[in-house]
């Protein structure tokens, strides 16, 4: 039990640092375009990891695997969505977009089972479902109207949420959790993706940068980057990549939050529903073993027992 409240209280945490992330990339895409922008983001966030990882006198990993594995996280994981939601915002209501955002535990059900050791049983599908039913009572129901309109856009929220689903996968089967190191290394091969990626498209010497965008692409590099990148490896290797995924439905509960403690804004009947909903679908899927190896070793540990 204390593994699993560390472990809800770090979900808490990285689902507070995301929350926030969607109201600062409006502010960013506004002056920068999305691969600029997500450049920005994630050279920031791996110039401060790599100064922690100095200071703490630790050195990156020389194992050309690892750096390939690396590469294929940074791309999943940061390249690939970063600049896919950058542009999806562009456009789209926020409230829709935290719906199709919140496909990646839908999408890291599936493909944990199929890619990985998680267990895909009626607990985690139910939970998943009961979840995700509470995002769609706190945003609304109507915001799915809007699922005709920008359908590129929308198509290109989803994908990120998948490709955040294939990231975890990746980290999931990193050997060995070194939280500062591996996540050291996944922003550094982010960056090697992303530079001559927004170099070729965007020409960022010639745009004209505003301090709020600058002001934006730092917050988004030091917290919902760098550090939730060191939380999130912990996450995963702890509990898997569906119970990572589940902060999704966290995320926009804590925009209603924001709402409340800064905005003045009510808090409705629906969201107070939505949120008895989102920690149910929580507990369902998050309590049990989470992978065929803990499930085993939970049997063993039984047969074990005078």
């Amino acid at each position: 039990m204390p593994n699993m409240m560390r472990d809800l209280g770090l979900l808490v945490i990285l689902a507070t640092m995301w929350s926030s992330s969607f109201t600062v990339i409006k502010v960013g895409v506004e002056t920068l375009p999305p691969a600029t922008f997500a450049m920005l983001r994630v050279v920031i966030g791996a110039l401060v990891l790599f100064t922690w990882l100095k200071l703490k006198r630790q050195s990156l990993p020389t194992d050309p695997r690892l750096w390939w594995s690396f590469f294929l996280i940074g791309c999943f994981g940061n390249a690939f969505p970063f600049t896919l939601i950058n542009w999806g915002e562009q456009a789209l209501p926020s409230g829709l977009a935290a719906i199709l955002i919140a496909a990646m535990p839908l999408a890291a059900l599936v493909l944990g089972r199929i890619f990985s050791d998680e267990i895909l049983n009626v607990r985690r599908v139910l939970g998943v479902l009961v979840g995700f039913a509470g995002v769609v009572v706190l945003i609304g129901p109507q915001e799915l109207m809007g699922l005709g309109d920008q359908v590129p856009r929308q198509l290109a929220v989803v994908t990120a949420a998948i490709f955040y689903a294939i990231a975890g996968i990746l980290i999931r089967k990193l050997p060995g959790a070194k939280p500062l190191q591996h996540g050291t290394g996944v922003l550094i091969a982010s960056s090697a993706v992303l530079i001559p990626g927004a170099m070729m498209a965007d020409q960022p010497w010639t745009l004209d940068f505003s301090a709020n965008a600058l002001a934006a692409s730092v917050y988004l590099g030091v917290f919902p980057t760098a550090l939730a990148t060191i939380l999130l490896i912990i996450v995963i290797e702890a509990r898997g990549v569906t119970f990572l995924a589940l902060n999704n439905y966290i995320i926009p509960l804590l925009g209603v939050m924001w709402g409340y403690l800064f905005l003045n804004e009510a808090i409705t009947e629906e969201a107070l529903t939505a949120l008895a909903l989102i920690f149910v679908g929580i507990a369902i899927a998050g309590t049990g073993p989470g992978t065929r190896k803990e499930a085993a070793q939970k049997i063993l540990d039984q047969k074990a027992q005078p």
